[in-house]
């Protein structure tokens, strides 16, 4: 129907559209709005958006001055609490892969390049800046080639050894290199074993060098207390003390590079593997299954069906899901990190949104194929995406040996503050996650050569998030038309390198996204508003409180291309943002085009 009126009929319609999205978002799982799942709330926000509607068209001029800016809306739900977020979600990783290790990470205790023992000084900086809570280590494919024990003892006399992705690795970084790192950074290790071509004894012998504690240990049998042998021999290599690992990932990617294996091959294998391993805490150590690639969701439901077929327990924590977003709509690793035009920007947004259905999907998938995991109505297992991020193709890379290295643009900036939110509103089943990688690869937070170092626009998002900590993630509907997809036309990869399956086109783009998070009288706000060109003023109101004071921080630039690199190291970074003074309890702040947005909002 058409309204009339001028500003009041503006007015009118806006709430209107806000009225029908709400609805329509029921419907369209690719719509462009998130709302809360309780159906109650949701005819509550109709009834209360009805009314509003109403008393825009009664009361005149005081209701119209009020709200005749809003092109979008965000209505927050404290009552309606999802579950506390994980730091782990904003995990990172590195991999024997190019640049990643050699230079990136690894410059070596005799180099010139600021060190701590050898590791570039400015990674760790940088990764302390962004509070990484873990880090994954050593692949990635390579994982299911590597020996640790080639990665031990004294570094002249350790092998160099053939390795994934082509290369020969000197294994000069290894074990001991990787806890230093952690422990520098103040990140918990998180490793990826062999599964491939080592055998069960093999694992169970890395969780006990790297677990067992020094002096002497009780037998727990007749025999009396005496050393471990393999902590001797890590005291031996330097460290006295254990390393206390808790997070294991058992194999990588099983369905590709880690085997070619079924699901019930694996499944078999994780059995086996995890059965029995060396304890010495009270705390259970963390398993991580090799998931899907992507949204393959036959791989979920038949490995949880053969890992629940046993009836004995499966020490499992977590589900590994890894979900790339492709730079082109066609084919998979491809597209430019800097040549792109509009249709290609919207389109690798649009596609780097299926995280939210990925996510879904092997949720719903785990909880149906094995029942008998569920704990008070939830599955037991976590969702840990490992490796996710922009895959581009060949033409950014910092030089040719620094294998699939690129830049990362304000584009990526985006796509990182879109998955993160998503990772955010779904705090109940994502328990850890990793981008990849950190550092001179694939949606990199860094980029180092020699001397040379900058970070990248998808640092400034993982800092600017930081307040979402451990708060407590909460429901929130945002309301704004959608974006066309152009490229929407063309049926999506499902992710990786998979060839099983593909998603259908989507068609739209969320015009505004984001979620919220509670610690205390603090609200958390993230936003994404990913116009090319449209800013988005956007009421915010948070059900139940009023908004007494905000500050925040905003990443925007005129050109969705802008980039750091050695020459310009600060071309892109955040800024404050001005003007935020709420009114009436709620706040209107105006979003710029292509810009990721983090509110701290004080609550009465």
């Amino acid at each position: 129907m058409a309204i009339e009126g001028g500003a009041a009929g503006s007015c009118l319609a806006r709430y209107w559209l806000a009225v029908c999205a709400s609805i329509y978002s029921d419907f369209h799982p690719w719509g462009f709005f998130f709302v809360s799942k309780n159906s109650s709330s949701r005819r509550s926000f109709l009834k209360s958006s009805s009314l509003a509607a109403a008393a825009v068209a009664l009361n005149g001029s005081t209701s119209i001055a009020q709200s005749k800016q809003a092109d979008a809306y965000i209505d927050i739900m404290p009552s309606e609490p999802i579950a506390t977020i994980s730091d782990e979600i904003y995990g990172h990783f590195i991999e024997h892969l190019g640049g990643v290790i050699y230079d990136g990470v690894w410059v070596g205790e005799g180099s010139k390049i600021a060190n701590v023992n050898g590791v570039r000084k400015s990674f760790i900086d940088m990764m302390r800046e962004v509070q990484a809570p873990v880090l994954r280590w050593p692949g990635g494919c390579f994982a299911d080639s590597y020996d640790w024990h080639d990665g031990i003892g004294p570094r002249a006399k350790r092998p160099a050894r053939a390795a994934f992705w082509h290369q020969q690795d000197s294994n000069q970084y290894g074990l001991h290199e990787f806890m230093h790192t952690c422990k520098a950074i103040g990140a918990k290790p998180y490793l990826a074993a062999n599964l491939r071509t080592e055998p069960a004894r093999d694992f169970y012998e890395e969780i006990e060098y790297c677990n067992a504690p020094s002096g002497d240990i009780p037998s727990h049998s007749a025999a009396p207390a005496m050393p471990n042998a393999l902590a001797t021999q890590r005291a031996t290599n330097g460290d006295k003390e254990p390393f206390n690992v808790d997070l294991w990932g058992v194999g990588n990617e099983s369905w590709g590079c880690g085997g070619n294996m079924t699901p019930e091959e694996y499944a078999a294998e994780f059995r086996r593997y995890t059965a029995w391993t060396p304890s010495y805490d009270k705390e259970k150590l963390r398993f991580v299954a090799v998931g899907p690639n992507g949204d393959d969701i036959d791989w979920t439901t038949r490995l949880f069906k053969a890992l629940y077929g046993n009836p004995e327990g499966r020490n499992l924590w977590g589900l590994s899901i890894h979900y790339y977003t492709s730079g082109s709509a066609k084919k998979f690793a491809d597209g430019d990190a800097l040549k792109f035009n509009d249709e290609d920007y919207y389109d690798l947004l649009t596609r780097g949104g299926l995280m939210d259905k990925v996510i879904t999907d092997h949720w719903t998938a785990m909880t149906n194929a094995a029942p008998s995991m569920m704990s008070k109505g939830q599955p037991s297992v976590k969702l840990v995406v490992d490796e996710w991020g922009a895959w581009y193709g060949k033409g950014t890379e910092l030089a040719p040996e620094y294998n699939l290295s690129q830049q990362s643009t304000m584009r990526d900036a985006l796509l990182t503050g879109i998955t993160l939110d998503i990772f955010q509103r779904h705090a109940d089943k994502v328990g850890a996650a990793a981008v990849a990688q950190s550092i001179n690869c694939i949606h990199s937070l860094m980029l180092a050569q020699g001397d040379k170092f900058c970070v990248t626009p998808t640092y400034h998002v993982f800092k600017m998030y930081l307040p979402h900590r451990g708060a407590q993630s909460v429901r929130a509907a945002f309301t704004a038309p959608a974006i066309p997809n152009p490229l929407g036309t063309t049926p999506a990869q499902v992710g990786g390198a998979s060839y099983i399956g593909q998603l259908p086109p989507i068609k739209t783009l969320a015009g505004l996204s984001g979620s919220a998070s509670i610690k205390g009288k603090t609200l958390t706000l993230t936003v994404v508003n990913p116009h090319l060109t449209d800013a988005m003023t956007t009421e915010i109101a948070v059900r139940g409180a009023s908004v007494t004071a905000a500050k925040g921080t905003v990443l925007a630039e005129k050109d969705v291309h802008a980039h750091n690199d050695f020459a310009n190291p600060d071309v892109v970074k955040p800024s404050a943002v001005s003007g935020l003074t709420p009114a009436g309890g709620k706040l209107m702040h105006t979003f710029p085009p292509a810009s990721v947005t983090s509110l701290e909002i004080t609550l009465a």
